[in-house]
């Protein structure tokens, strides 16, 4: 499954995020890892949660976070959900360019069964076609 939370900037996208993925723990007999740009979320997620910082892998782009997700399933195959916050910060793309990164994203996601959920902030409106057709959580 590949998720998306939209909503506008303030809205409430991560806390949304953060409360998915700690209730998840209770649910999942596997893994999950929590993704975010910084530590500044570390200490609202649930300590069964595996919480990445990115500023301390210099991930830069688009091709490099998708390397570091591979890296990430590759490590540990119980992965089962992977939570990241502000997709288009961390990769430094705007949502149009980004198609060939969720095509990839699909593949690995059918491959090894891992669910990707993404904060977005955009509208369902002012989405690419191409990501219609992923599950969408309007906040």
């Amino acid at each position: 499954m590949i998720k998306l939370i939209l909503g506008s900037k303030g809205n409430g996208k991560t806390r949304t995020l953060i409360q998915d993925a700690n209730d998840s723990v209770k649910k999942t007999k596997g893994h999950i890892v929590f993704i975010d740009t910084d530590n500044s979320h570390m200490f609202q997620i649930d300590y069964k949660i595996r919480f990445m910082p990115l500023k301390d892998y210099k991930v830069r782009n688009e091709e490099t976070f998708y390397g570091f997700l591979c890296g990430i399933i590759a490590s540990n195959y119980d992965v089962e959900s992977i939570y990241i916050d502000d997709l288009p910060k961390i990769t430094g793309k705007t949502l149009e360019e980004m198609e060939d990164f969720f095509t990839n994203l699909s593949i690995l996601e059918l491959k090894y069964n891992v669910s990707f959920i993404f904060t977005i902030t955009a509208t369902e409106e002012n989405l690419p076609d191409f990501l219609k057709k992923y599950i969408i959580q309007n906040i």
